[in-house]
């Protein structure tokens, strides 16, 4: 049975970030541990927050307004019935319901920037 590294051997993760040196002198077992802890870290850092009252994290908050047909019109320069006609092609349109549609300012702006050669 083998016996475990003795904490006092073992360097910290600060102390071998500060001198990265350090770890060529290490034995295995030393470095298996230093390892371990790498992982414990690294398993930590990666796992997502989760709020404690089980409730859904609120997404982040973002830029975006909802325009509607006569706003992202003027922005555009064309029609409102111009973009009622097309609105099935246009990646920035959003249908709140069967006759409700609205615009994306993020998307549209993004669509128009995409297309000015």
């Amino acid at each position: 049975m083998r016996t475990p590294v003795s904490l006092a051997v073992v360097p910290s993760l600060d102390e071998l970030a500060h001198d990265p040196a350090r770890a060529a002198t290490l034995t295995a077992e030393v470095k298996g541990a230093v390892i371990l802890q790498v992982a414990a870290v690294l398993t930590a850092l990666s796992t997502p927050t989760v709020p404690t009252n089980g409730a859904r994290p609120e997404p982040a908050p973002t830029d975006d307004r909802l325009l509607t047909a006569d706003e992202a019109a003027a922005i555009l320069g064309v029609t409102p019935t111009w973009l009622y006609r097309h609105a099935k092609t246009l990646p920035y349109t959003r249908r709140l319901s069967r006759k409700v549609l609205r615009f994306s300012e993020a998307g549209l702006r993004r669509w128009q920037a995409a297309r000015r050669p």
